[in-house]
């Protein structure tokens, strides 16, 4: 059995990184040996957690995620993004398109081996996308769309492609994960003829295992479970021709790897796809559809509801590693709000609050849930917290001008899920928010803002009617009163003479609606005249 770490999450600001331990470490901070003193770039850990590397204006730093020690440097200036291969073996950097006069472009996006720094080959590409370079997991091929081709590179030959896979009109693709990758391409409607999505196993190109085609597809999203066996197909169009969606229309479709099912998932709500998501354990899978408040559901492998989360303001759905509790949230444009729900006894564990958040995932041991707000996005605010999904908030820290962080990847094996949902950790403090102890407002009636800094009781002006009074006459009182007097009587005598007012007002009111009876009631002895006659010429 492997050796189980603390976990951990590193995160990039504008002038700093930092790598931290998550609860229930006590001492959360971690010394990197060589901070660096310039503009981080990009941060990323292998999707191993065995490395870590950032981009420096004029070189990428690779270290060791464990110790922090620095492993390889790769002397490539201009870096705006990096990349890791599943197995952290190489690493994809692209930077900013540059082209000379009357001179092809350079190479923008390249591959180095991760351990000595060498480079292995190079592409083309105008703009940035993180599926523009895709990997097998055992990294013996990586894949690259061009026009009407998808062509396959083995790391160590670079410079001409193993496979080729030739459709014309492809727009996108994907490989899938497991031991026997897929590839699904994607090629979008044109004139009358519908999209289509087909799938093919990979080195096998002459026929497809799957093929599926629709309407209203300009663009699509893969979502694959994580056997490689299944994916949903996620189709967007930028315009709603109903009209009754500013953010075009959207549909969902269920395809089965081995080409023996497909359908469209039933959605009983109209409106946008907002996400989906499967379950890492189970061949099951969460959407969250509809116009606000969206609905998300469950679904079985046979695209059945199995259980309905009932409908929110919600447009984010994440199962933990495990695949034991779900988080259903609302954030962008909504308030923040997270739902965590138990998925073996389909009951809803607690609310959080995560307003401005703009990043949230599981933690590796599928026990804390981190959200943080970044920049861009907003910049006020900027940090993280983490909540033990009992609901209680183990971490809070405020960074200014926070662009990144990530969760350290770590396999869900090296945490053994319990079978009941343990508590909050022997050890852990709860922590509190900055507005919570800053803002703390006490519960109770509205209160005018004239009034907000002032006592409660019975003498305290109510109104800026009373403050004026107060001003003029003086005391703690709201109502003048006479020294010596009898405070009952007094009050006995305020009623008396406001009866006598609301006496005196309704009599007059009856004596003017009986005046205006008296003036527009009609003569008995006056005629009639009659109706619809016209009078004589």
């Amino acid at each position: 059995m492997a050796t189980r770490e603390a976990t951990q999450f590193a995160f990039r600001a504008q002038k700093e990184i930092g790598v931290c331990n998550a609860p229930p470490a006590r001492d959360s901070a971690v010394a990197l040996p060589s901070k660096p003193t310039e503009e981080v770039r990009s941060l990323v850990y292998s999707t191993n957690g065995q490395r870590l590397a950032w981009s420096l204006p004029d070189h990428v730093h690779i270290a060791d995620a464990h110790s922090l020690a620095p492993f390889a440097q790769i002397a490539s200036p201009g870096v705006l993004d990096v990349r890791f291969s599943p197995k952290g073996t190489y690493l994809v950097t692209w930077e900013r398109l540059a082209r000379a006069a009357d001179a092809e472009p350079m190479q923008n996006l390249k591959v180095w081996d991760a351990t000595t720094g060498a480079l292995c080959g190079g592409f083309v590409q105008p703009s940035f996308a993180a599926t523009a370079l895709q990997w097998t997991d055992d990294e013996k091929y990586c894949a690259k769309l061009f026009a009407g081709q998808v062509r396959f590179y083995t790391p160590e030959a670079m410079s001409k492609p193993a496979l080729t896979l030739q459709l014309e009109g492809i727009a996108a693709f994907s490989l899938s994960p497991g031991l026997s990758p897929s590839v699904a391409v994607f090629v979008p409607e044109r004139k009358s003829k519908p999209a289509l999505v087909r799938m093919y196993a990979l080195g096998s190109f002459a026929s497809p295992v799957a093929n599926k085609s629709f309407f209203k597809a300009e663009r699509v999203e893969f979502f694959w479970h994580r056997l490689g066996t299944n994916v949903l197909v996620l189709t967007h169009t930028d315009v709603d021709k109903t009209g009754r969606s500013y953010y075009g229309e959207s549909s969902l479709y269920f395809m089965a790897a081995a080409g023996n099912f497909d359908c469209r998932v039933p959605l009983d709500r109209e409106g946008p796809i907002h996400d989906v998501t499967w379950s890492p354990t189970e061949k099951e899978f969460a959407v969250v559809y509809g116009f606000m408040p969206a609905k998300t559901a469950l679904f079985n492998h046979r695209v059945e509801v199995t259980f309905d989360f009932g409908v929110a303001p919600r447009n984010f759905v994440r199962f933990n590693p495990h695949g034991r509790v779900v988080a259903i949230a609302g954030f962008g444009n909504l308030s923040g709000q997270v739902d965590l729900w138990d998925r073996k006894t389909l009951k809803k564990l607690c609310s959080l609050d995560a307003h401005g958040a703009s990043f949230c995932e599981w933690s590796p041991d599928g026990r804390y849930l981190m959200a943080a707000t970044l920049s861009p996005r907003l910049r006020v605010d900027n940090g993280i917290r983490i909540w033990h999904y009992s609901g209680s908030l183990v971490y809070n820290k405020e960074i200014s001008e926070l662009y990144q962080v990530d969760w350290r990847p770590a396999p869900a094996t090296l945490f053994p899920q319990r079978s009941a949902l343990s508590p909050v950790p022997d050890g852990v403090a709860i922590a509190t928010t900055a507005s919570t102890e800053k803002d703390a407002k006490p519960a109770g009636a509205y209160r005018p803002p004239h009034a907000r800094s002032r006592n409660t009781d019975n003498n305290s002006p109510r109104s800026l009617y009373d403050m004026a009074e107060q001003k003029s006459f003086g005391g703690a009182a709201t109502q003048r009163s006479v020294p010596g007097a009898n405070p009952e009587a007094a009050v006995a005598k305020r009623s008396e003479k406001k009866q006598r007012r609301r006496d005196r007002k309704k009599a007059s009111k009856d004596d003017a609606d009986n005046k205006a009876s008296e003036y527009d009631a009609p003569d008995p002895s006056a005629p009639v005249a009659a109706d619809n006659v016209e009078s004589p010429l």
